[in-house]
Order: structure tokens, then sequence, then C-alpha cells
């Protein structure tokens, strides 16, 4: 495989579903994946992921309040700059102890070597904070991955931990079309 430029890492945290609903009465706590701690995460991309990646390369990783700064102290220790923190707002989340609502992940932008540039004409046209209603548990916002291929066009992608196929980019994960067989994305390919 060539080398890639461009990664996009959605670590299965390890943690367990919040807010359980009385009327749901066979739900459980654990998440409808497996889930790893965050020395087996980046075991796991030191292993098999980041000796695939070129030497100036991209790395947009996802995380939640609680893993953030482990995340970034893990990537920090293996040579990564942190461009910015990205913020997506999902319109909706889970309330902790029944105080204020969760509802927002972070992308975080890293780099090693220096930062690839970006299309001219985009410079400046992405603001760190962006809005779109989640849909299923750990599906990702479309708008993330449509911004990063406007960015890097050309670039070799991998969606690390995909659950979701794109065209164009490399997969890598045990459920790559977990999404793509779902009721909600078979539903919006029959409207369109």
């Amino acid at each position: 495989m060539n080398k890639i430029r461009v990664f996009v890492i959605d670590p299965a945290w390890q943690q367990k579903k919040g807010g359980l609903r009385k009327t749901r009465i066979h739900q459980g706590r654990e998440l409808d994946y497996p889930t790893m701690s965050v020395e087996e995460i980046f075991s796991l991309l030191d292993k098999d992921i980041f000796p695939l990646a070129e030497t100036e390369h991209c790395v947009f990783m996802w995380t939640i309040e609680q893993f953030l700064l482990p995340c970034e102290e893990q990537m920090r220790q293996r040579g990564y700059k942190r461009h910015c923190r990205m913020i997506w707002n999902k319109m909706n989340g889970i309330a902790p102890a029944f105080t204020v609502r969760f509802s927002h992940e972070y992308l975080i932008w890293y780099y090693k070597g220096r930062l690839l540039p970006i299309v001219r004409e985009l410079r400046g046209k992405f603001t760190t904070v962006f809005q779109e209603k989640s849909r299923q548990h750990s599906r990702k916002p479309d708008f993330c991955y449509r911004m990063i291929d406007a960015l890097y066009p050309g670039c070799r992608k991998m969606d690390v931990f995909s659950r979701e196929y794109r065209n164009g980019w490399y997969q890598y994960g045990n459920q790559k079309d977990y999404f793509n067989n779902s009721s909600e994305t078979i539903k919006r390919n029959v409207k369109d």
C-alpha cells in the first residue's frame, strides 16, 4: 500500500452508555462495539496505523471530554503537534449526573513534520466549530469528511476504526460497512 497522508481516527474509547431509560427495558450499559483502553488504542495505532504514514502527514482524531487530555498527551509523546481543536456541536447529548448536557465532541487536527498545506482557495473558509445533528451512536458527521476531502484533494486518506465506507478512502476497522447497512442509510439512499 502507498503511504497515507491524512488519517481520520475515531478510537473506540473505553466508556459505557449513559442515560438509561425506564422505557427501554432491554438496554444495557455496554456499547454495540468493543472498546479499548487508552494504552490499547495507542499500541494498536503504533503497530498497525502510524507505520503506514508518510513522513509528513495529518491526523484528525476524534475524542470526547473524558479522553481529551490523555489523547493529547499520547499524541505529544509520539511527536505530533496540535494544529487546532475543532468542535462538533451535535445538537443533543447526555447530561451526566443530571448536570449540563454534553453536546459536543472534539476533532483534533495533529500533524507530523510540517503542516501539510491546504487548497489555497479554501484558506480561512472553514471554522473550528461546526454543527450537524448526531445520528446513531458513534456515527461521525459527513461534514468533517467533506471538509477534509476539500482541504486535501488527491491525498491518500484512511478512516481508522471506520464504520462507514467512503469513496476514495482506505478503511481500517472491524465494522467497515456498519453504517452503510443501517436502516437510516438505506432510507436515505432510496430517497436520493
